[in-house]
Parts: structure tokens; sequence; C-alpha cells
């Protein structure tokens, strides 16, 4: 059972429902600065501290509820946070002001200027109706930013100005609170890799957080900000939402020649995955997908080559997490082993299946265009993933599939398994994968990704009060892949990533903020190779389209069937700025490069 608890009168009080779910009930102003303890649990070896932000000096007569007065923290001291956020009671509100804070470095003590928060957030969420976006636990927020070891704090949100016309915007959100997130101890180092550093770097002093990710150490930003004239895939910017990208998009070609998809080569006495009642292989490599799987109790088994086990017992939340990528890796692994492409086609013909059940979508079959299924949450037991829920198999491509690349696991980052909710949700397939950014800035290292991810996993799930960490995967600005919602890496895990098309599709973050600096190369190799793996375990072209069906949002309404590439910014499926216009300028190369590790002509 999963608490949390709020200062009420003067008294912390835990509340949980009967299911184990946690009620988030509304924080007062005047509560004082807690931590978000679990009950029950050991010593968290990291924390989130929650402030309220009060009317800053000169705007005390206009804090009633509902009114447009600038709130924000003065300058204080705090215990040791490394990425910082700002949340409300409302999660379908919109802050329409600007979010900015600044830090002190517990290194040098140096206070960084103002920072930017994003903070247009509410895109990466839920599905709307979803179980999860239903929680009550659900609070709105902007996206975190990394900082790196800070131990002062100071806060501003200023609503917009009036419109030309004297329109006054809307006021800012109820029960503003600012969340500094410590992501604990690092994580064990990935198989070759030194242990990862300390999140002891201050924030950029010129208090930008979209410094140049292509040098590995955190630095300060010029006033101009980051690697600003650094050129995108095609010289060109692309026009947000249209879904094209620099001269390289597949256009209208949906893959026409492509290897036929589940909904071509069904099993007439196979049950789709919302009827089935048994296991499903966790991966296309499992020997024998009927076979039990390891209990909570199992001790780490011999690592696979190329994968790193820990040595002693898991947790019962270790061990499932970890289960879930049965026949990828061994239990308790670190990483999940690189192959070549020619290991990664025989571990599927092993299989002598094509992975399942032949249909795909909650509501049909689906042939090689992509055309999407239900909208709806689908897992074996039920939309909300009932104990011991088994996920549908992976739709093995059969011809066309990427080398299976390194993956960090969740044990391999470091993440608490406690926090998040004890079972996995799965949709039926992977028809398009999204990709995103962060918006957490540049300003860390290779070294610090692990920590970086924790930081934004505890936000997702005690902060905004997510089942777990949004992204199925994350990338970091030397290429590094890691595991993201927990699940399986080879299973069609619903994630929180792109609200309205969350169904039958994979959110991939890259680590950084690149609205107007260029991603590494690197993580665009990173994220090539991860869709190129991904998308072959079910028979998609990288370089084709994909028609999926909305759950509602700002661009395309409820119900509504749309085409989009089946490597898709966020900005494609929501008006969103994600994943920043240089980001966006190399989907095109990502495309391609996929393409070509499927071994497609």
């Amino acid at each position: 059972m999963r608490s949390i608890r709020v200062p009420l009168i003067g008294v912390a009080v835990a509340v949980a429902t009967a299911s184990g779910s946690a009620l988030a009930l509304p924080l007062p102003l005047s509560a004082t600065a807690v931590a978000a303890p679990r009950a029950g649990a050991a010593p968290d070896p990291g924390s989130t501290r929650s402030l309220p932000l009060v009317p800053l000096a000169g705007h005390e007569r206009s804090a009633a509820p509902g009114t447009r007065a600038a709130q924000g923290l003065p300058r204080r001291d705090v215990e040791p946070f490394s990425m910082v956020g700002v949340v409300w009671e409302d999660p379908g509100a919109e802050l329409h002001g600007t979010v900015q804070v600044r830090t002190r470095s517990a290194a040098t003590g140096a206070w960084s200027a103002w920072q930017d928060l994003d903070a247009h957030q509410h895109e990466h969420a839920a599905d709307p109706g979803a179980a999860e976006a239903r929680s009550t636990a659900v609070r709105g927020g902007t996206a975190p930013l990394w900082v790196g070891d800070s131990d002062g704090v100071e806060v501003r949100v200023r609503p917009e100005e009036p419109g030309e016309r004297g329109a006054a915007p809307p006021a800012l959100p109820r029960g503003l609170r600012v969340e500094l997130v410590d992501p604990g101890d690092a994580a064990p180092a990935a198989p070759g890799e030194a242990p990862s550093a300390a999140p002891g770097d201050a924030a950029p002093v010129e208090g930008r957080a979209d410094a140049d990710p292509q040098d590995d150490t955190p630095h300060d930003d010029t006033a101009s900000g980051g690697a600003s004239g650094a050129a995108s895939d095609s010289g060109t910017e692309p026009t947000p939402g249209t879904g094209t990208d620099a001269g390289t998009d597949a256009g209208t070609d949906t893959d026409p020649g492509a290897e036929a998809d589940a909904g071509t080569d069904t099993d007439p006495g196979a049950e789709t995955p919302a009827d089935e009642g048994g296991d499903a292989p966790t991966d296309p490599t499992a020997a024998d997908p009927t076979a039990p799987r390891p209990s909570a109790a199992a001790a780490p088994g011999s690592a696979a080559p190329g994968s790193d086990a820990p040595a002693g017992p898991l947790t019962p939340e270790e061990s499932a997490a970890s289960a879930a990528n049965a026949g990828l890796a061994a239990l308790g692994a670190l990483e999940i082993a690189e192959l070549t492409k020619e290991e990664t086609e025989a571990s599927l013909a092993a299989m002598g299946t094509d992975g399942g059940t032949g249909t795909d979508g909650a509501t049909g079959t689906d042939g090689a265009t992509g055309t999407g299924g239900g909208t709806g949450e689908d897992t074996a037991s039920g939309p909300d993933g009932g104990a011991g829920a088994e996920a549908p198999a992976p739709v093995a491509a059969k011809t066309y599939i990427g080398p299976r690349p390194g993956i960090v696991t969740r044990k391999g980052w470091g993440a608490d398994e406690k926090l998040r909710e004890p079972n996995f949700l799965y949709t039926t397939s992977v028809h398009a994968a999204f990709v995103h950014h962060s918006a957490t800035g540049n300003n860390y290292t290779c070294a610090q990704a692990p920590s970086v991810l924790r930081g934004i996993y505890r936000y997702h799930v005690q902060s905004m009060g997510w089942r777990d960490i949004g992204y199925n995967f994350a990338v970091d600005k030397c290429g590094k892949i890691y595991e993201g919602r927990a699940g399986g890496v080879a299973r069609p895990v619903q994630g929180a990533h792109t609200l309205g098309f969350n169904s039958n599709t994979t959110g991939i973050a890259v680590l950084g903020s690149f609205a107007t600096t260029t991603p590494p190369a690197a993580a665009v190799t990173g994220v090539a190779k991860l869709t190129a793996w991904k998308l072959g375990l079910h028979a998609r072209n990288p370089l084709g389209k994909s028609t999926l069906t909305s759950a509602g949002g700002n661009k395309y309404a409820k119900g509504t069937k749309v085409q989009l590439n089946t490597v898709s910014g966020h900005r494609d499926g929501y008006s969103t700025a994600c994943p920043g216009t240089k980001l966006y300028a190399k989907l095109g190369t990502i495309r391609s490069t996929a393409s070509g590790l499927q071994g497609r002509p």
C-alpha cells in the first residue's frame, strides 16, 4: 500500500484507500515544508520537499484565490536538492505566465541567474478518461529542471500581462508549490562505465537551461544561450505540427512493400490479448513463453553475455520490474546486452512464431498501413492493469528489425521501485514512436544521467501524482538508452507521454532541452537504434505512416483517426513546442537511420 503524508492543522495524516491507491488532499498554502516519505518503507536515499508559494512583495492585497497575484518563494536555505519544479492542485488548469527559479550551488555558494521552467507540461500526461488521469493524486505542474547539487532556492511565478484589448488572462492556478527533488545516491554504474558522479554542479550562472549538450561538462551558458548557431539536418526550420521533416519524410508512403503486419497473418486459433487469461511472453527471445516467472524471492541468476547483475537479494518490487525483461537479461541485471542484427534475428527465428495473436488493435485487426486500434487501455486483466496483469506478446518482425541496442534497466539507473504503482499497464501493440525532449536542461554530464532520470521519476510520481515515470524510454546526450516506465522493454507498455496518443505508441525522451540547441549526434543515433529495434518488433517501418485514433487533445478531437509518421515528434500529436525545434529537425535523420538499421532497401 502506498501512502502520503499531508500536513493538516499541524498534523501529518497518512491517507490511503482500501485498494492501496493514495488520496491526494488539497495542500493548504500555510503548510510547512514536508518531505514525501513512504509509510512502512526503509529509509529512502532520495527525497522530495514541497514548499508553498506565497504572494510576492507588493502583491499581498491581491493574493485571494482566483486573482492575478504574482507568487513565489523568497530566497532561503533548504536541504540539498538537484531538481526543481512547480506544481498546482488542478491538473486541468494551465499556467498562463512565467515560472522562474534561482538556485545556490552547494559546492561554491554562488547563486544562479533566473532560469525559466517549461510551464506547459500538461500535454505530457495520461490520456483523458484513463484511470491514471482520473486519479485524485494527479496535479498540474511544470517540467522539472536539473540544477545540480543546490542548497538554496528562490522562486517567482508571474501571470501574463493583459492582452492588447485589455482582456486579463486567467488567474494563476490554485495551490502553487515548489518541489525540490533530491534524486538520492548515484545508481550502480552501467557495465564498462565509471560510477555516476554525484550531482555536485551548480546551475548555469546566466540562467539558461538550454545549454550546449555537445559538451559533456556542466558549464555556464552565454547570454545568447547554447549552441544556437548549430544547423539542423536540412538547414531550415520545420513547421510545427505538420508531420513533415527536412525533406527526408516518407510523405504519404504507408510502407506498402513492408512485411505483413499482425493483421495479415492471423492465427485462427489464437485469442486476442484482451481475451487472454494466461501468460504472455515477455520477449521473443524467451524459449518458453508459458514458463513461470521468477518469484519475488528469487535471487539474481547468472548474467547474460554483456549484462551485469548485482549481488544480493532483490526486493519484491525490484524482482517484478526485472522479471518483465525475462529472456533479455538475468533477474536483477543492470543492463540488457546489445546484440548484433544477426543475433537479434536469430533470437526471433528461434521462437518459430510471429510472437502473438495475429491481431493488432483493441477493436480489430491491423494491416501494413498501421491503422490503430481502440483508444482505451488494454491489459490482460482489465484497463487498470489488475494484480498480476500480463502484457500482450510483442509482434516480432519477420524480416526487418534493427539490432537490439544495449539498454540500462531500471535497476541500472537506480529506480526506487516502491515509489511507483505496483502493477504494470499495457496497450495492445506499438504502431508509432513519439520523440520528446525532457525540457530538464542540458547542464548535466553523461555520468549524471541516471541521477537526472531518478529525479524525473520522483517528480512524475511524487509531485505530479502519476503511477510511474511517463516516458517508456530515455536517451542521454551520449546516446545511452534507458528503460523508462516499468513493464518490460520489449512489451507494449502504456506510458503517459503524449496526451491523446498513449495507446499503441511508445514515448522516447531525449534528456535535455532542444528549443534552440541542436541535440548531440550520439543522442540522435541512440533514438534511431532504439526505434529500429522497438518498431521492428511490431513490424513497423520507421519511414512509413501509421494511423492512430486520438483519445482527445487540443489538436485532434477524441475519436479522430490521424495518419502520422511512424516516428513522430510530440508536436505532431499535440499542439506543443516539444520536442524542441532543433530535435524535431532531426527526425528525418532518425527515420532514415532506423530504416537502414532494419535492413530495408
